[in-house]
């Protein structure tokens, strides 16, 4: 059976998506005031450090604070 065979038939509904209402200062919900940038991390190497963040049973410290440590240690010791 294809993955959406059980649909065939069905009478499909529309949903209405409702924009997100930006904060005072222009931000949309979630944002934070900080400027961010994407970086690329392969996904074993995540889930690797995820696994060792949840062992150590740390969740104060998300990863990307982890990150950021480490990034600023970095260029500390090359001072």
């Amino acid at each position: 059976m294809p993955r959406f065979e059980y649909l065939d038939g069905q009478k499909k509904k529309k949903i209405k998506l409702r924009k997100a209402a930006p904060a005072p200062d222009g931000r949309h919900k979630g944002e934070s005031g900080e400027r961010v940038e994407v970086v690329y991390i392969r996904k074993e190497t995540l889930r690797a450090v995820w696994r060792e963040v949840r062992r150590d049973g740390d969740t104060a410290e998300s990863v990307s604070e982890l990150v950021e440590d480490l990034l600023l240690a970095w260029l500390r010791e090359r001072a």
